[in-house]
Parts: structure tokens; sequence; C-alpha cells
């Protein structure tokens, strides 16, 4: 949509863009102090050219505030008042104002309310479930057949209700529906869950792809846009500059493409947050911490220089922290390519260039960007880099100022801070690099990406090589996404419990207590996360027995809750057999080294195998199995750093150092006799990630050294041991439940992992307090492989088949999808085999 003469808001002058950004400053300053102020009050003293462009700024932030507080603002209004705004573009920012807020909505708008429903007969709902992909028709049925009588939905509404309850639709496509107004629901062979954020240039969705069940970040234009030619041409362009950036700390472009007119970027979906949204929450970083993040940021903009891209908008608003503690570049799309040469290969200039586009962010914009958007170059991002690295310390931009001017001005003229003056914690070492990083001259600037890495390495190595970096790890619960974090949604961590014995014990207030002291927490070791979750298990009860064996049935209701408290029957079972719930065993010599976490596992009986014999025949069928004996089981698989403790002492070679194992070159896993565990190629080994390219073989020497090193009996857990402690109480797929879309939040698989294996403690556990059950790598068991072994299992002890070539492996691996790793399907392989190897260990109980 054009102004009268035939220009829009990018297109200004720059001071008449810096006038119309105090004037929206000014507007939402009022808006966040509760009032809606009036539009036209702000149109006074504006010439009759610019009214339209001032209107396209300012109706999208009141209709984004009426929606936040339940009102429901229609396009009639608007174009009563303002007759010459764009129809398509009102209803285009409208609808997306709603579908941000649709809680909001429902609550206060009689437009938008459970009324609405009564426009779609329950057999029409039902079909558009149906029809849009949600659930295949012999699915919905099914779901609804297994129910009560008096649970089946009998309107559109208790439907909605019930499908949303059980995890299979979102409150957005609820909305969607159920509404006649125009709201996405499949783009392509996407689906959409929800909006997570928008911009100017349009709105992005997390979606998934419909067969693929991947989720990402799924970016359309605005439709007012589709038709401007240079709007247009500049998308087209981010999407090729997106498709040739390939980098860590760059989030990855997947696929792009048109839908029924619509244009559409799809990204990686980031589970994580923004910088600017963990600083705002859990206050400045540390030093070291802070050094960290410029350092990864660094990475990605070096490799980006290098390929002739230019960010223009580094700002801590567009960098996520993943759940595994890496950093991630937004918007490289953004990006403007350098005049040099033609790096699209289109064999032309691009004239998007020569444009006056007005790109970056105030408070971290280089003097001579604001001064000229066409002078930005990759140094005017190392600038941006160094506000950024004083807001991580400070949770402040380097220069205030009350309006936009005087902010510019002060980049401009205001002499850099001395870090180690105003923060105790910097070392006055540091203060020459980031008098570099924000010299108002480019030339006095650091001239690359590369000359900064150099030196922010050197100093690590110098000043920072005994430091931890650590990141502040808050407790979070699902909100509303905001345009700073796009890509992204957020996490919801699990408490941080230090020193955990018994869960049980802990009161409320002593958790509180612990979830503040404990803030900091260990990002690129793993989230610790100490706390078990109820999930329906029942098991050996001293007090009370059904059977008068002393054991309680450890079968309930697939994925619900029952009236068992895990922690409190494990510390009941604990305090009868005077045993402890949980133990740390040093693997070093003199209880020095890394520790080994192990959780109790009290005997009980479950449903062995695949109840529904829809999987493959050697997960079949379904028996019931009794253990008779507790055992510990290490709360993780065995991570690189306890292996190397192993290998340190003993010099043992594993057998993919003897014949060679996998690691990854160039982003794909391959074979080779330089590959094993602690040599992955491309990838880093990490402290806390699992030990992979292990064998069978390899395995069992371990245990055999610990138990030598100890005193004890460790062992491999047998494949019925594996299941009982996986289940935790579930006869389902997974221990949570049977809903497929739940796995990203508790496994590392072909969905989420992008082909490489995660540090353990990075999901949630499963209510026995053990981690990566599902994904990351399988893990090998004690027994033989026999694909018939279910049919001629015994019901007590089971410990697989006396003879055989392969041996069990479970859990499933981070190359697998979802349908490959659950409670009960089996892998198998030869024993000095590295493939798909990785292991946890099982303490037998001594008995006296």
């Amino acid at each position: 949509m054009k102004s009268p003469n035939e220009t829009d808001f990018e297109q200004l002058p720059s001071d008449l863009m810096l006038k119309i950004n105090q004037l929206c400053d000014r507007y939402e300053s009022e808006l966040r102090q509760g009032d809606l102020p009036s539009i036209n009050a702000y149109l006074d003293d504006v010439a009759v050219d610019y009214r339209e462009v001032i209107l396209k700024e300012l109706i999208p932030l009141e209709v984004e505030h009426r929606c936040q507080q339940g009102e429901t603002p229609g396009s009639s209004e608007y174009l009563q008042q303002f007759p010459v705004l764009d129809q398509e573009w009102l209803s285009s920012v409208i609808g997306a104002a709603r579908a941000a807020y649709p809680a909001a909505s429902v609550g206060g708008s009689p437009e938008e309310g459970p009324h609405e429903f009564d426009d779609f007969s329950l057999e029409q709902f039902r079909a558009r479930v149906i029809e849009v992909g949600i659930l295949a028709e012999r699915e919905l049925t099914d779901l609804i057949a297994n129910l009560e009588e008096d649970q089946r939905p009998q309107s559109t509404a208790a439907l909605a209700a019930l499908l949303i309850e059980l995890g299979t639709l979102t409150e957005y496509q609820s909305h969607a529906l159920s509404s006649t107004e125009a709201r996405p629901l499949l783009i392509g062979d996407y689906l959409i869950l929800e909006p997570i954020g928008s911009g100017g240039m349009g709105t992005v969705y997390k979606a998934m792809h419909q067969r693929m069940k991947r989720i990402v970040a799924l970016k359309v234009i605005r439709s007012d846009l589709e038709h401007v030619p240079d709007r247009l041409k500049r998308f087209e362009r981010e999407v090729q500059t997106a498709a040739r950036l390939s980098h860590p700390n760059i989030v990855t472009a997947y696929d792009a493409g048109e839908h029924e007119g619509v244009h559409y970027l799809i990204c990686e979906y980031i589970d994580g947050e923004s910088l600017t949204q963990l600083v705002r929450d859990s206050g400045p970083l540390d030093f070291p911490d802070a050094v960290n993040c410029v350092l990864q940021v660094a990475q990605g903009l070096e490799y980006a220089h290098g390929k002739g891209v230019i960010h223009r908008d580094i700002k801590p608003a567009n960098i996520l922290v993943d759940d595994q503690g890496d950093l991630k570049i937004l918007d490289m799309g953004l990006a403007r390519l350098q005049e040099t040469d033609d790096v699209l290969g289109t064999g032309s200039q691009t004239e998007l260039t020569s444009s006056q586009f007005f790109m970056g962010t105030i408070d971290y914009m280089a003097p001579e960007q604001a001064r000229n958007t066409r002078l930005a170059d990759h140094r005017s991002d190392i600038y941006s880099l160094g506000c950024t690295l004083y807001f991580l310390l400070t949770a402040k931009p380097v220069y205030g100022g009350g309006t936009t001017v005087e902010r510019i001005l002060a980049h401009k003229e205001q002499p850099v801070p001395s870090l180690s003056q105003t923060l105790p914690q910097v070392p006055a070492t540091f203060d020459p690099i980031f008098a570099k990083m924000l010299a108002k001259d480019p030339e006095e600037r650091y001239q690359s990406a590369s000359e900064l890495i150099s030196d922010l390495n050197q100093f690590n190595t110098e000043i920072l090589h005994d430091q931890t970096f650590s990141l502040p790890v808050r407790e979070t619960s699902p909100g509303k996404p905001t345009e700073e974090n796009w890509a992204s949604a957020p996490t919801e961590v699990q408490p941080v419990e230090a020193g955990f014995t018994v869960a049980a014990a802990t009161t409320p207030e002593e958790k509180s207590k612990t979830r503040s002291s404990n803030q900091q927490g260990l990002v690129w070791g793993g989230v610790v996360v100490a706390a078990l979750v109820l999930a329906g298990v029942v098991f050996w009860n001293p007090f009370q027995s059904d059977s008068g064996t002393g054991e309680r049935n450890l079968i309930s209701d697939a994925g619900q809750s029952g009236s068992g408290d895990t922690n409190t029957d494990q510390a009941e079972y604990a305090q009868i057999a005077n045993l402890p719930v949980s133990a740390n065993v040093a693997l070093g010599t003199q209880g020095k080294g890394p520790e080994l976490e192990l959780q109790l596992i009290p005997p009980g009986t479950f449903m062995m195998g695949d109840s529904a014999s829809a999987g493959a025949a050697s997960d079949a069928p379904a028996h019931p199995v009794k253990l008779t004996q507790p055992f510990y089981m290490g709360v993780t698989e065995i991570t690189n750093e306890q292996f190397r403790q192993f290998v340190e002492q003993t010099q043992y070679q594993t057998d993919a150092e003897r014949s060679g194992g996998f690691g990854m070159t160039g982003g794909s896993w391959g074979r080779s006799g330089s590959y094993f565990w602690n040599q992955l190629g491309d990838l880093p080994v990490r402290d806390q990630a699992p030990a992979v390219n292990i064998s069978w073989n390899d395995a069992v020497a371990f245990c055999d050294w610990l138990s030598k090193q100890t005193g004890d009996t460790y062992r491999l857990p047998t494949e019925a041991e594996w299941e009982y402690a996986c289940r935790a109480g579930s006869k389902g797929r997974w221990f949570f439940g049977n809903q497929m879309d739940e796995l990203e939040n508790y496994a590392w698989f072909l969905n989420n992992s992008q082909g490489r294996v995660y540090p353990a403690k990075q999901k949630q556990p499963n209510p026995f307090g053990l981690y990566d059950l599902y994904g990351n790598e399988w893990e090998w068991c004690q027994d033989f492989y026999a694909e018939n072994y279910y049919s001629q299992s015994p019901s007590e002890n089971p410990t697989g088949p006396e003879q055989g070539s392969e041996r069990v492996r479970r859990g499933g691996g981070f190359q697998q999808g979802a349908d490959q790793l659950n409670s009960y399907v089996r892998g198998h392989g030869a024993p000095n085999s590295p493939s798909r190897g990785a292991f946890r260990i099982v303490r037998e109980v001594k008995t006296h």
C-alpha cells in the first residue's frame, strides 16, 4: 500500500523516519500506561501526504493493545474513521492480532466468544478437523468410541475442549476451525499450530510438516505486501540469502514456497528464548558467560560475512539460546548482501541495495549505519555485537537518551564506556577489546569477525581458562511468544533441585527457595532436573498389599495419572528396605573423579511389549512380567567424562578404535578408522553427552571395571529391567502417554536432533527420575536377541535367550523417527559393533 506521494515508511528520508519513530515511541508509552490515546490526535501536525504511512504504524499497535485487553476490534470501525485504508491490509492486521491473543479475545468479545461454535454443527467441526489433517477420520472415530457414553462430546465446543485437553488440538487451531475469519491452518505441507510472532514483513507460525512430523517456524509475507514488487523482491531475496547459510550459530532455513498466492519461508524451530528475554528474566550474565555468548555470535557472523552477508540488526532480541545452551542468530535473511559482486549468482546486481531501507535498532546501531544505511558493512555488525555485550552484562543499552535523535547522537559522539570501571567483575585487560568493537570510526574497529574471535580466544586462554561457562536457567511456563523470539516458544524447565534425596520430603516453600538459590544453572553440561514427576505409578507398598506378597501392581492406565505417589512410595520402600532413594558413586580412586548418579527402582509387575500389536512382530505379544528384586539404574547414559575415567585408568581400546567407528564430516555421518568414542569428526565430544561408538563388548568391559573398582556388582540392564524402568507405570507407547507431539519434550530424535547427540538432562525425566530413555542414542541391554523371544519368555525376572549372535538395544537414537523409539521397540546389533551404541548401567542391590 502506497501513500499518495508513492512512498511508504521504509522509503522516507531518514530525518522524517526519525520523527515518525519518536511519534510511535510516544504513542507506545501512553499505551503502556494503560491509556488508549486517540490516533486522530497524532495526525494533527502531520502533512496529508504522510498520514497514511503513520496510520500503518499506529493502528497495529492499537489493535494489538485492544486484543490484549480482551476486545475484538473490527475492520468497519477503522474504515469509518480512515476510509483511505486498504481493507485487505486492515483485515490482515486485525486477524494477526486476534490470532496472537486468542484467549483474551474469547474471554471478552461477543464476536469471538463460546457462542461462535454455534455456527458449526458437531459434524461440520469433525469434518474440518479431518479435512486439514489434524486427525485422520479413523483416529477421531476411535478416540470418541473409546470414551464412556456420558463422556462423549455432544457439541462442537465440547469436542474442541476434549481435543485441546488431549493435546491433539491447539487453542489457535480451535478458533481457526470454528471461525468464519480467514486464519491459516494449512500452508503447503505444513499444519499451522499457533502464531509465534510478527514483524514488518509478516507473521511467523509454529507449524508441523504433515508427513515428517517435524516442527518448524513458518514465516509468511504479509498479504498486503504480496502485490508490492519491491517488498516481494525483498522477501525473495531473504529466501535466497537464508538458503545459502548453514552454520551451527545461525537459524537454518529448510524450505520456501508459494501456496495459493501465499509466499512462505520454513526455518528451524528453536526451543529456547532470546538473550533479551533471558536477561530480563534472570538478570545480567556473569562476565565469562557474556564473553562466551559474544564468541558464539561472532563465529556465526564470521561465516555469514564470508558468504557476503551482513546482518545489519544484531541485537539480543535477534539471538536465541536453545535448550542446549547454543546461540543462534535470527533473521539472517533480512541481511543486506554486499554490493561488491553478484553473490546470489543471478548474473545481475540486486536493485534493493540502493534503496534507503531503514534497518537496524537504534540502541545497537553503528554511527555510520544511522547516518546512511548504505554505509553499513560487516564492521557495523561487530559494533552491534559490542552493544549486545554491554546489555548482557548490565541489562541496559550502552547509551541512554530520551529520544531517538539523542540516542543516535550518543553513539556518534559519547566516548566508549570502560567496562572494568562500570563492572568490577570485568578485567581491565578486556577494555581494549570492547573499545575496539565500539570504535566510532569503522577503520579503527575490528576489520573482521575473525580478528575479534582471535582476540576473544586469546583472552579466554590467558584470563578465563579456569572459568566455567554457565547461563541462567529459569523456570518458565508457556506464555505468549513475542516478536523478539519469533522462531521459538518458551521452554518449560523443570525445577532445579540440588542435593536431591527424597523429593517427597521437600516442601513447596523449600523448593521455591532452592529454585531461587540455583537460578544460575550449568547449561553447557545439561539442565539439572531432579524433581520426579508423578505419572500414575503404583508399586511395592510395605503397608498394604492385595496379593500378600509385599508387592503392588505396577500397571496403570496408559499415560494417566493414578493415585500412587512415585516419590512417597519410593521413600516408603527405601525406608523399609533400608536403601537410599538416590546414590552418587565416584568413579575415580579415593572417592575422586566424575560421579555416577543412580536411582532406586523398586520391584513390581508390569505389562511388557506392544499391547497394540501394531508394530514389529518382535515387539509383541504384550505379556505380564514380574521383577522380584530392586535395583539401581543410571540416571543417564554413561557420559564421555565417565567413560574417559575408565579409559585413562585401564588404557582400554574400544572396538571402534580397532576396526573403525562413526563420525560426522560436512554434516553427514560416515564410518572411518579414525572415528571412535573420543573422535567424532566435526561433532564436538562434550563431557556430559553420552559416550557413543560404544560396542556391547565395550559396555560390559566398563561394568566389569566399575565392579572391581567399587566391590559392587554393575552390569547392563536386562531388557525387562530397562522397559520396566522406562515405563514407570504406563502401558502406553511412552511413559508420558500416547501423544506423539509431546515426545520432543523428552527426547532428541529425528524431528529435533539435527543429526547429532546432545548432553544428558536437556529433556524432562520420567517418573523414576531417569533421563534420555528415548532418543539421543540406543542403549545396550544384557540379553541376547531373538525375534520370537516374547512367546516363550518366563514371566518372572526374564534374562533373554540363552544364546544368540546379537544383543538387544533399547530406546532409539537421534536418527530415528518417533515411531521407532518408545517403551517397547526392540533394537539389536552384533556385540562388537559400535554402530548406534551407548549404554546406561544397573547396580545390583546386595542381599544379606
